[in-house]
Order: C-alpha cells, then sequence, then structure tokens
C-alpha cells in the first residue's frame, strides 16, 4: 500500500524572513510587504521593476522604493545585479535589462520612532493645524491618506519637528521628481530634520540645490549613455556636480574620458573616470583636440604611448 500525506496548500510554502514580521510588520506597508513577499516566493526567477509592477498592480517607482526600504532595513542587500540576505548564503535574482544595478553596500539609516495609528488619530483630533497639513498633503498626493500614511506625517511634523509649511514643500517636490509615494517622503523628511532644513529658506535652497544635482547627472548618464539608470548614488551625484558645475567639461570631453575609461580599464568605473577628467582639469585640457597635445609632451609617469593619463595610477583605484 503506497502512503502519502496531502497537504494541500501546505504542499507549497517559502520561507520568510523573521525579521520581516518581527522587526518590520508594524511600519511596513502593504506595498511594501507585497514586494518583499513576491520576491521571496518567487526567488528563483528574475524580474524587471515593470514585471513585479504589472504583477502586483504597483507603479514601477514604488516597486523600486519598496525595495530599496527592505535593503534600508537591513533584510536584503544589493549585490551587483542580485539581491542578496545580509550574510549572502542566499539570492534573489534582479533582472536589471531595463534599469542597471546601482552601487552596493548602502546602511540602515537611523529612522525617527513613528506613532501607532491611535496615537495617530489621537494627535490629529486634537492638532487644528495638523488636520490642515493632511488635507493639504491628500491634495498633493491626489489621494486620500491611509492610517499608515497619516502615521508618517504625523512623525514628520512631530516627532522630526518640521512646520506644516516645510512639510508641503517637501510632498511637493517628491511628487515633482516622481517619488510621490509615502516612504520616499519618509526618507527625505527625516534627512531633512537631521539636517535641519526647518524653514522655507532652507527648503528652498535644498531643493534647489538637489535639482541641480539631478540635472548634472542626468546630463551625465546621458552623455554615458545610460540615461534610465535610476537613482544615483550620493557618490555619483558628487562627481556629476564636480564634472559638470566646477570643472566645466562639455559633453565631448565627458565622454572622451568615459570612452578612455572603458578602452583602458575594460569597465565602467566612475572613480577612473573622475581621474582622467581630474588630469585634464588640472592640465586646462577643455577641448577634444587639446588631448593629443597633452600626450604629446613627455611624462615620467607615462606608462604607455597616446595615453593622456597614468595607466598604473588609474588602476589603483579600481
Amino acid at each position: 500500500m503506497a502512503i502519502s500525506i496531502n497537504l494541500g496548500n501546505w504542499g507549497s510554502v517559502f520561507a520568510v524572513p523573521s525579521c520581516i514580521v518581527d522587526e518590520n510588520l508594524k511600519i511596513a506597508s502593504e506595498q511594501q510587504l507585497k514586494v518583499i513577499l513576491f520576491l521571496l516566493r518567487n526567488c528563483n526567477n528574475s524580474y524587471t521593476y515593470e514585471e513585479i509592477s504589472s504583477a502586483l498592480s504597483i507603479h514601477q517607482s514604488d516597486v523600486k522604493d519598496c525595495i530599496d526600504f527592505w535593503i534600508d532595513r537591513g533584510v536584503i542587500c544589493e549585490n551587483g545585479n542580485t539581491l542578496t540576505p545580509p550574510q549572502g548564503t542566499a539570492s534573489i535574482t534582479e533582472n536589471t535589462t531595463a534599469e542597471p544595478a546601482k552601487a552596493p553596500a548602502r546602511h540602515t539609516p537611523t529612522r525617527a520612532t513613528k506613532p501607532d495609528i491611535v496615537t495617530a488619530a489621537q494627535k490629529v483630533s486634537t492638532d487644528e493645524a495638523l488636520q490642515m497639513l493632511l488635507a493639504e498633503v491628500e491634495i498633493a498626493l491626489s489621494k486620500p491618506l491611509s492610517s499608515g500614511d497619516t502615521a508618517t506625517i504625523v512623525m514628520l511634523y512631530d516627532t522630526c519637528g518640521l512646520s506644516p509649511e516645510v512639510i508641503i514643500m517637501l510632498v511637493n517636490y517628491c511628487v515633482s521628481i516622481n517619488k510621490g509615494n509615502m516612504y520616499a517622503i519618509e526618507k527625505m523628511g527625516v534627512k531633512w530634520a537631521d539636517e535641519g532644513i526647518d524653514s522655507i529658506d532652507a527648503a528652498e535652497n535644498r531643493i534647489a540645490y538637489d535639482t541641480r544635482l539631478n540635472k548634472n547627472w542626468k546630463k551625465v548618464s546621458s552623455v554615458f549613455g545610460m540615461p534610465n539608470v535610476g537613482s544615483p548614488t550620493k557618490k555619483q551625484l558628487e562627481f556629476a556636480y564636480r564634472w559638470v558645475e566646477e570643472w566645466h567639461f562639455s559633453d565631448e570631453m565627458l565622454r572622451a574620458a568615459y570612452e578612455a575609461c572603458i578602452d583602458s580599464a575594460g569597465k565602467f568605473s566612475m572613480s577612473y573616470i573622475n581621474k582622467v577628467l581630474e588630469r585634464w582639469n588640472n592640465a586646462g585640457i577643455y577641448v577634444v583636440d587639446d588631448i593629443k597635445k597633452l600626450d604629446s609632451k613627455p611624462s615620467k609617469k607615462k606608462k604607455t604611448s597616446d595615453a593622456s593619463y597614468d595607466i598604473d595610477a588609474l588602476e589603483k583605484i579600481q
């Protein structure tokens, strides 16, 4: 006689890290939970942001923000094109054909304590300014706020100490850069509070600065042939700002540095490109035709012919 056990739906199960429930269930949104459960359930498959968006009926930008949430919380790590547990004992492959991977190894930020739903509701019921703020946020986001969304705004207002005017500016700015989701608003709001951005003037200055950073990165990434790279890292923004606004390099010079990097290093490296551009800037080379003039000058550091950069020195930064 053959003996078997029919487990029904229990015959198909998958593992969920206990930290998702023990440490994050209270603060994670519905979308964030959907994304991590989808990835865990399909850990042997690869998906683009678009495919996850279609499967879960979540906007693509929100999918990316949800993944960033779990990275920031230390539940998963980014390792090239793969999402892995912190110890790297298993992996979830992320197909990034449409959106190339960002730099790995981000650290979990310090987060302000978010009030529970009951506490947040009580605070709202007794604070008229907060009630007006929530109404303005709903208008800016073009949707009603959930209990969790309300708790986030209460935290930014009550715990972080941001004024209603600054919070509205924050929300509108996030919407303008296609980050009109509560996780992105919370993350940026906590950062603003930590940096002491607590006035309209300070918020305007910060928005203007961030706008310039993103504009510079858009220019650089387009020249490098990767306009859909996604959210740049802090280091990438700093490089782009230096090359465009401080050193005033043209598109042609940026492209020349990119090609020098690929030709010599065999791979893309922002640090490598920075060293190339730094040498050109120090030599006063801002026109492509002048690169050969620099190459023709004798140099003790010059290891190969026809190379306007020190290969040995550049390779040390790889």
